[in-house]
């Protein structure tokens, strides 16, 4: 090789060195590859922060966004179906969580709020129905117990609602909202003390609660 060649080879060598200090190689999912590996996830988290912070009409967008790309998208779908609840939508609530429910039957939070969603709609059987779909998969989801526990004081079933509400409390002993459930079905078998003292408890974690405090006096008139 002549000192030419060898001084060409050289320089070469040193430019490749360079590329390779200016653009070293990306790890899996990152990099101009990595761009388009979970857009629809960076999506819906996005959505999800919006949601959480209150920005409602940006995060259904965004929601609906990611909808028309994958209609199945089961987070999406069931993110989207609490945003509807929040506001009053429960219709369309039902429609989207169902739609959730059947690309990813096994998530209890998706049972459990469409329970929620049907119960607001007057679709007591098929709520309870929901709330017990989600209790077969987790069976210590108090939030459905409690529900659940006052569902059935609705509907008139006041001992099942204080064995469901008996239920959250052992899993959940401060859930405010499972006391207060527990008061009104105590209340209406006529167990005024019982009831006073689960309001109270109730007050104890949850002082400003408005619904609480009417409850209380409702009970003691």
């Amino acid at each position: 090789m002549n000192r030419a060649a060898k001084r060409h080879q050289q320089k070469l060598a040193r430019k490749a060195a360079k590329n390779r200090r200016d653009h070293p190689p990306q790890p899996p999912g990152q990099g101009l590859a990595g761009a388009a590996v979970n857009p629809i996830s960076r999506l819906v988290q996005n959505a999800t922060r919006l949601h959480q912070a209150g920005q409602v009409q940006e995060a259904e967008t965004i929601y609906r966004q990611v909808l028309d790309i994958d209609p199945d998208h089961a987070d999406a779908n069931h993110l989207l179906g609490i945003l509807m609840f929040q506001v009053g939508d429960h219709a369309p609530a039902v429609d989207l969580i169902s739609r959730a429910i059947a690309t990813a039957p096994d998530k209890f939070p998706y049972h459990g709020n469409l329970g929620a969603a049907l119960q607001q709609l007057g679709r007591l059987d098929e709520a309870v129905t929901s709330y017990r779909k989600a209790l077969a998969i987790k069976p210590d989801y108090a939030a459905a117990h409690s529900n659940l526990g006052h569902l059935l004081e609705i509907m008139g079933r006041p001992e099942e609602a204080i064995a469901s509400c008996r239920k959250a409390l052992a899993i959940e002993p401060g859930y405010a909202a499972a006391h207060n459930n527990l008061g009104n079905a105590l209340r209406n078998l006529g167990r005024s003390e019982e009831a006073l003292a689960s309001y109270h408890k109730a007050l104890a974690i949850t002082p400003d609660c408005a619904e609480v405090y009417n409850n209380l006096v409702v009970c003691t008139v």
